[in-house]
């Protein structure tokens, strides 16, 4: 492929890609500038005193004044409090020495403890002040505003001699990261921090954001789990900070489980994109390592929503724990695939290992500061969330990168071969203009025919007719018997024709003794002549007779069916030859006869115009709101009451005004819009249907299906589970014409087999219009007939008895029998006489607007609505 890419191809292509390199540094440059300033502002100093903290796990002590009479040893020195000190350790008792002083406050920086009680006890054991607080309760609680847990120092305390004891129960890690500042400046560096948590909070927001708009424009819609593995993990650093907590929902502690579910989440999340972003398939190792994370995650999750209904604190805290050890095994074994992938994956793992390397770098950070090994600075203390916030970014960053790389590779090899495929074709264009030979049969060319028929335009003068000959059953033919045959065939019908010719000029127009200078082949079952304008008629004549006898090869003696349209060869008509041979086409197109003929007429092309018109304008009917049905009532028989209503679609074009269904739908079958059509048909009747219901009328309303509905299994499911959902009197009915009802794929079959299983009404409608399928009758769900109006036109013939044969064939067969298109009383007195359960047409009532179908139904049913109508209960 390399060979087919030329070099300023390869130049744009290198110089794009620098150019997407270098902006994606420059964005990390500007957010890790951003970060550093941050950093540098985050652990300003802030006024701080001595604080000694002692610890005691003992969960039989229920009071303070219980921690307090315990006796010196049992306390032990905390002497790290901003380290981990473990999970499930259930109830700790902390005890804090310190001076009080005026405007300073106890700060407890963990605001993700679920529940921590301050106790502020004097020496004598009372109780001067007691605060609960924590993740767990509600943000009020607090005594001030902040995400961290502050204990300000009453005035009131000072010179006393009193003690703080803090009660901490977690269902997570247990730490104690309490210091005694100022409290001012707590406050502004509780501010700096919300802003800052603010900021990171929103980067990974609208990275997610962004990767959902990937996932959107190149519908690789598994960028979507990597959106929500940045949402989870954002979720998880909010609630961490107590910036959900202070912000969403400070009067819902109960919904501060942010970690519980969104670890196992974020685990699923990112064992999915990896698979997807690798492409890992069965049975690649891989794969399957991957897929085990998404199962533990998924039980994980199933876990955690047993223990909210029935709370255990030590499974609670063990599955806590399981979920933070298997995030880290997740990124850990998904940084190592990602070095193994170098190899087969190069650029996708480049891409990918530089956030997660940054990702990995931060976490190592922030575990190192945290055990101890390197000690506490801005930079550690924020690291986690930076790198995540970085990472984030920069996956996002990677994944534009990787998907534009894509892209561009595909479209330069596109545009490499289109440009190749456009050489090509101009070189065949080229050979073919300097041949006057076409590449079949010997004929003459296109562009021969071209040059004949665009001098006798310039004469002026329309004495020649251009004469196209087509062989509409060339391509069944060739199918059947192969190219070889069928060309030996066609090529004996050329040879008579060019001696018939040759024996008709210069009627017939002939530039020299060769094939090629008479006869000129369009396509290989399509040819062309010029004929004198005062000898076409006995030319046409004795042509037809011509091939209209069959040639045997091989015993084989094939139709053509030959058909023939004419154009005069006139300035008037035509500007140039190739619109002289496209009118001639079109003249062709319009020929239904075997061995007909048609001469092109102007209005040929003004209504193949308004047919194109209509096809575009009916793509926007829908939309323009141009359709509107109309309601036409049936009229039962016996009790000489309306007992259904039939829907009709009509279409008003503002330019071309009423459009006939007949015209309209076989356009719209041909476009591929029907079943838009009929889903809005359906949508407008259901809703009429309903109106009915209220208004007290149980009359069921049919609406016409178009055999290609049936060919949309889709469609026909959803309209039949809607009506499912209503009662069996109140479900509409459709209506399929009997030529229809001849389904020859399966997805049509598997619509009839729809309609069965729901047991919904299916009324065969125009039967005896087409040719009846009375074998298969008895197999197709239907439950009604509805005689074709052309039947009616026998009575009074012969041919009246067939009309009768027809309504007794349907009740035989225990069908229903309607009959449409009555118009006169002796029609209506015919079907009472045969017994035909309803009827409809303009005798009974024209179709109608809803509004008229509404005053209708009143009039008609209104004196006696009890006797044919039961009212809707309330």
């Amino acid at each position: 492929m390399s060979a087919i890419i030329s070099p300023a191809t390869k130049k744009s292509a290198r110089t794009s890609s620098f150019g997407l390199v270098l902006s994606a540094i420059l964005v990390t440059l500007v957010l890790v500038l951003l970060n550093s300033l941050a950093v540098l502002s985050y652990h300003r100093g802030v006024a701080s005193m001595p604080l000694q903290v002692q610890f005691l796990q003992d969960d039989a002590i229920a009071n303070p004044q219980q921690a307090q009479q315990q006796p010196s040893d049992r306390w032990q020195l905390l002497k790290e409090p901003e380290r981990p000190m473990g999970y499930a350790l259930g109830t700790l008792w902390y005890r804090l020495d310190f001076t009080p002083t005026k405007d300073f406050a106890l700060v407890l920086d963990a605001p993700y403890l679920d529940d921590v009680q301050f106790f502020v006890v004097a020496a004598n054991g009372d109780v001067l002040q007691h605060l609960h607080t924590g993740d767990g309760q509600p943000y009020a609680n607090r005594l001030v505003n902040t995400a961290s847990l502050v204990l300000p120092i009453d005035p009131a305390w000072l010179g006393q001699s009193i003690t703080v004891f803090v009660r901490s129960y977690n269902v997570g890690n247990s730490l104690f990261p309490i210091r005694y500042v100022d409290l001012s400046q707590q406050l502004a560096l509780e501010q700096q921090r919300q802003v800052l948590h603010g900021f990171y909070l929103g980067v990974m927001i609208f990275a997610a954001l962004l990767g959902v708009l990937l996932a959107l424009v190149t519908q690789q819609y598994n960028l979507s789990l990597f959106s929500a593995l940045i949402l989870c993990i954002a979720a998880v650093q909010a609630e961490i900070n107590g910036f959900t907590f202070q912000w969403l929902w400070p009067t819902h502690p109960e919904y501060n489980r942010l970690v519980e579910w969104c670890l196992p989440i974020a685990i699923y999340c990112c064992s999915g994109f990896i698979r997807h972003y690798f492409d890992f398939r069965r049975p690649q190792k891989s794969f399957w390592l991957f897929f085990a994370f998404e199962v533990i995650a998924v039980v994980m999750l199933l876990a955690t929503a047993t223990l909210q209904l029935l709370p255990d604190y030590q499974w609670q805290s063990e599955l806590k724990q399981a979920s933070v050890y298997l995030m880290q095994m997740c990124v850990c074994c998904t940084l190592f695939i990602s070095c193994l992938m170098i190899r087969r994956q190069p650029r996708k793992a480049a891409l990918f290992l530089l956030p997660m390397s940054v990702l990995l770098i931060s976490i190592v950070l922030a575990a190192l500061r945290v055990t101890g090994i390197i000690a506490e600075s801005a930079l550690t203390l924020v690291a986690l969330e930076l790198g995540t916030t970085l990472a984030a970014i920069l996956m996002t960053s990677s994944l534009v990168l990787n998907i534009y790389l894509e892209k561009a590779v595909i479209t330069r090899t596109q545009q490499a071969l289109l440009e190749r495929n456009q050489q090509l074709s101009k070189l065949q264009q080229l050979e073919l203009q300097r041949s006057k030979i076409a590449p079949f049969y010997g004929l003459g060319s296109r562009l021969a025919l071209n040059e004949l028929l665009s001098a006798q335009l310039d004469n002026g003068q329309a004495r020649y007719r251009l004469l196209l000959i087509e062989l509409q059953n060339f391509d069944k033919i060739e199918a059947i018997i192969g190219r070889e045959k069928t060309a030996e065939i066609v090529d004996a019908y050329l040879d008579s024709l060019l001696l018939f010719c040759a024996r008709h000029t210069p009627a017939v127009v002939s530039l020299g003794a060769e094939r090629f200078q008479t006869v000129f082949a369009l396509t290989q079952h399509k040819f062309a002549l010029l004929v004198q304008e005062n000898s076409f008629v006995n030319i046409l004549t004795n042509l037809r007779r011509l091939l209209n006898q069959k040639f045997t090869i091989d015993g084989l003696s094939p139709d053509f069916k030959p058909r023939y349209a004419s154009v005069a060869a006139s300035s008037e008509l035509a500007q140039s030859a190739e619109e002289l041979i496209a009118h001639a086409a079109l003249a062709l197109t319009s020929v239904v006869k075997p061995a007909g003929h048609l001469a092109y007429q102007p209005q040929l092309a003004a209504e193949s115009r308004e047919r194109l018109a209509l096809l575009t304008e009916l793509s926007a009917a829908l939309a323009r709101q141009q359709f509107h049905l109309l309601y036409q009532p049936v009229q039962d028989l016996t009790a000489q009451k309306v007992c259904s209503v039939e829907a009709f679609i009509r279409w008003t074009h503002p330019q071309f005004g009423a459009v006939s269904p007949a015209v309209f739908i076989p356009l719209a079958e041909e476009a591929g819009l029907i079943c838009n059509i009929t889903a809005w048909v359906y949508k407008e009747v259901r809703k009429t249907q309903n109106q009915l219901h209220e208004m007290g009328y149980r009359l069921p309303i049919s609406m016409n299906l178009s055999a290609l509905d049936l060919e949309n299994t889709t469609l026909i499911s959803s309209m039949l589970q809607h009506e499912l959902k209503f009662p069996a009197a109140e479900r509409i009915q459709f209506e399929l014409a009997e030529s229809a009802m001849t389904p020859d794929s399966a997805a049509a079959l598997k619509s009839l087999e729809l309609f069965s299983k729901a047991q919904t009404g299916l009324i065969m409608d125009d039967f005896g219009a087409g040719q009846s399928m009375l074998t298969k009758l008895g197999s197709l769900p239907i439950r009604e007939l509805k005689m074709d109006m052309a039947l009616l036109s026998m009575l009074g013939t012969q041919k009246e008895n067939l009309l009768a044969g027809a309504i007794r064939l349907g009740k035989s067969m225990d069908l229903r029998v309607i009959c449409e298109g009555v118009e006169h009383q002796r029609q209506l007195d015919f079907l009472t006489l045969h017994d035909v359960d309803a009827v409809q047409g303009y005798f009974i009532a024209r179709p109608m607007p809803w509004p008229e179908l509404q005053l209708w139904l009143k009039q008609e049913l209104a004196p006696t609505v009890a006797s044919v109508v039961t009212p809707v209960e309330a």
